[in-house]
């Protein structure tokens, strides 16, 4: 199968023909329909995040169940599926808790480029090939956890749903899992590509009012008022504390920050009201030390983060495909490309300009 493939970190991917093992225990082979490129993928291959290499990168993915291995269960041939970041593996202390999003066997995946046990699926002759997330969906076929593979419904255009597997789930699922908005509550997203834009969606569902969006890109700016945002600001061209007061009086009650710098970090908590929260939800630098002005501690202010939407793959991923089925989440709106696995690297050019919202693989 063709697969994009990073060697080195800072060099382009490679399209490269290799091959796939068949799945083992509690793994499923899906034929891949579409995937998202999402920024942690361009961070991987940036070295912003740390993977062995040389890897697949790719975890946006949908497609369609070919193969099952030995002991899988709720899953067969045929089936239509999302890829969950989380392999929900049942059996970590986080799991049994109901907290999937934190899956012990997901941070063991993330950091190794393997499937839980150690070992990969993928293969260019003795060369062993890693796979992002245990999913590596910028392949033709992935070989996955089937705790990862979500089944939706078979109506729902997988070229299009894909983008729930990564960026709407973390970002609606942090306006709706990780936080308890109330209609009429003031939120600010700071950053407004996949993540942020499905952020202000998750709280305009929620009756977030006013929805501010925060982005120096114009494009995406009026895009989020297309998805529901009630005031927008340029940070490079206006004062973003004092725009905030002058929307909502004394500050936002949830600010939300997508991007993973430490600029839009401070930002973040620097427009909240007293007992606000500020939500980090983009990625940083992960040896960066932020630190908190304890004079903010005594206004009841919070800072916390959210991982993965704070969701529950099995509940959460089906659950927004509905409400994109049903009109309420606006996800093709989203997609500002759909490209061969070929124009990958183009696609990462234009990412690192600000450029788009999502781009997507179709392989059909």
């Amino acid at each position: 199968m063709k697969a994009a493939v990073l060697r080195k970190v800072g060099e382009p991917l490679t399209i490269e023909d290799i091959e796939i093992l068949p799945p083992g225990e509690n793994e499923v082979l899906i034929r891949t329909v579409a995937s998202g490129i999402c920024h942690s993928d361009y961070s991987v291959a940036h070295g912003v995040l740390r993977s062995p290499m040389p890897i697949v990168l790719g975890h946006e993915g949908a497609g369609i169940i070919e193969a099952i291995g030995p002991g899988v269960t709720g899953l067969k041939i045929g089936d239509h599926v999302i890829c969950s970041l989380s392999p929900s593996c049942g059996v970590c202390p986080m799991c049994l808790e109901g907290r999937e999003y934190i899956c012990s066997e997901m941070t063991k995946t993330m950091s190794s480029g393997s499937m839980p046990d150690g070992t990969t699926r993928l293969r260019n002759g003795k060369e062993v090939i890693r796979q992002l997330n245990a999913i590596a969906s910028f392949a033709e076929k992935m070989v996955i956890p089937a705790g990862s593979a979500i089944k939706v419904r078979d109506d729902a255009p997988l070229g299009t749903v894909c983008l729930i597997g990564c960026g709407v789930t973390t970002g609606t699922g942090a306006a709706v899992n990780t936080v308890d908005i109330h209609p009429g509550d003031g939120v600010a997203v700071i950053g407004c590509g996949g993540v942020g834009l499905s952020i202000l969606q998750g709280a305009r569902i929620k009756g977030a009012n006013p929805l501010i969006a925060v982005d120096p890109v114009q494009e995406k700016r009026d895009l989020a008022m297309s998805l529901g945002a009630t005031h927008t600001i340029d940070p490079f061209k206006e004062n973003l504390e004092q725009r905030i007061r002058e929307i909502t009086g004394k500050g936002v009650h949830f600010a939300f920050e997508a991007l993973g710098t430490m600029r839009t970090i401070n930002d973040a908590y620097s427009i909240l009201r007293p007992t606000g929260q500020a939500v980090i939800v983009g990625i940083p630098n992960l040896k960066e030390v932020y630190e908190l002005p304890v004079a903010s501690l005594f206004a009841e202010k919070e800072f916390r983060g959210s991982v993965y939407g704070s969701s529950r793959p099995k509940r959460d991923l089906p659950l927004f495909v509905d409400w994109y089925m049903k009109g309420d989440l606006k996800l093709d709106e989203m997609i500002t490309k759909r490209i061969r696995l070929e124009d990958v690297n183009q696609a990462f050019e234009e990412m690192g300009r600000g450029e788009g919202a999502r781009s997507v693989i179709m392989y059909d």
